[in-house]
């Protein structure tokens, strides 16, 4: 395809929403992020490697990996990938427009549904070496050990695992980004964000200490991170106002893209996003526990600090954990190697136990009990 030619061109209250006035400090953070640029970029917006360029970020963009993104475009994936919009320790994020829907696969999750495309590429880096942590003693990596992978086949072993816990949470009804598609080092995912500008990160937003928006905010961050780890059986293991966006429902909703004219009032609403799930670990990994604790405490700090009222770190794990759901034992990981096998063999009992927790799941009971709570203190 001839676009392929063009890749990355050298160039308090009861309320679960969040009010309007907190929705405008959203679109001015959004608009206001430190050395961002926008994304969309046909125009040579966004910061664009060059594809000429004898050095790459840390390894990121290389030969391989531009192959790999041109034959996401003659696939139908994407249409065309732009500029960064962001950059980590361990990746680029590069936005993407949305390609052909429905071309590249039977599968569901391989559509962007209309919405544009984040590209996530994970640089070759010695970073990956100390992560052996959140693999070794991950049931579902229980054959591989991650010290004996050369640094490329542990870089590309991260970028599955994330793939396959956004794929988990996912299927789970958690908000996260949807992912599409994974190969090598490289993740395609939905792009959270508006006409290429990416949505910003709880820690960007410019809301008073003391709102009560704040409040709303940390009890959908609660209220994810339990259903995070009943319907979907993991534990995030880094969970900051790092990686957790903010972005109106309409983002994150499943289905295809709603234009403008199709959103309600309730789709404007702000949510928050989990994002990099790289070191996410089944809960049945033998140090869940402490990196449960350690992602309470973290974002229990960073809600404490914006002056409102929280619940103690031990309270807020015990709101995670108290099980409400007898079935959660049940769920599976669809992308288990194994999983037509079981299916075959079972029928469809555990696929069933898997889609009827999440569709069965209560959030809205969870944060209006966990909000009159808070009000109580």
């Amino acid at each position: 395809k001839s676009n392929a030619m063009n890749l990355l061109d050298g160039n308090g209250g009861k309320s679960t929403a969040v009010s309007d006035r907190a929705y405008n400090a959203f679109r001015r953070s959004e608009a206001r992020q430190s050395g961002m640029k926008k994304g969309v970029l046909t125009q040579g917006h966004g910061r664009a490697e060059n594809m000429n360029a004898a050095k790459t970020r840390g390894g990121a963009m290389d030969g391989n990996v531009r192959l790999q993104i041109a034959a996401a475009v003659n696939m139908g994936l994407i249409e065309r990938c732009n500029g960064v919009v962001k950059e980590g320790k361990e990746g680029l994020v590069y936005h993407a427009e949305s390609g052909r829907k429905g071309s590249t696969s039977s599968m569901p999750e391989m559509d962007s549904d209309g919405h544009d495309v984040a590209v996530k590429v994970f640089k070759r880096i010695s970073e990956f070496r100390n992560r052996r942590e959140y693999i070794d003693g991950d049931p579902r990596y229980v054959k591989q050990k991650f010290k004996t992978n050369d640094a490329r086949e542990q870089v590309v072993l991260w970028t599955e695992k994330e793939y396959r816990n956004l794929l988990r949470a996912w299927r789970g009804g958690i908000s996260v980004p949807k992912p599409i598609y994974q190969t090598n080092n490289i993740l395609f995912m939905r792009f959270l964000g508006d006409d290429g500008w990416p949505s910003p990160q709880l820690r960007e937003l410019e809301i008073k200490k003391g709102s009560g928006r704040w409040t709303t905010l940390y009890c959908q961050t609660l209220v994810a991170i339990r259903r995070l780890y009943h319907c979907a059986r993991l534990v995030h293991g880094d969970l900051s106002e790092y990686n957790i966006l903010v972005c109106p429902k309409w983002q994150v909703k499943k289905g295809l893209l709603l234009l403008p004219d199709e959103r309600t009032s309730g789709d404007e609403d702000l949510q928050v996003v989990l994002i990099d799930f790289g070191q996410a670990v089944d809960i049945g990994h033998p140090n869940a526990d402490e990196f449960l604790q350690r992602d309470i405490s973290t974002v229990t700090q960073f809600f404490a600090n914006q002056g409102i009222t929280t619940l103690t770190a031990t309270n807020a794990k015990q709101f995670v954990v108290e099980t409400s759901c007898s079935d959660a034992e049940e769920l599976i990981d669809d992308n288990d190697d194994d999983y037509e096998e079981e299916v075959e063999e079972e029928g469809s009992k555990k696929t069933s136990n898997w889609r009827n927790i999440a569709a069965t799941w209560d959030e809205n009971s969870d944060l209006e009990a966990l909000l009159a709570r808070l009000k109580l203190k």
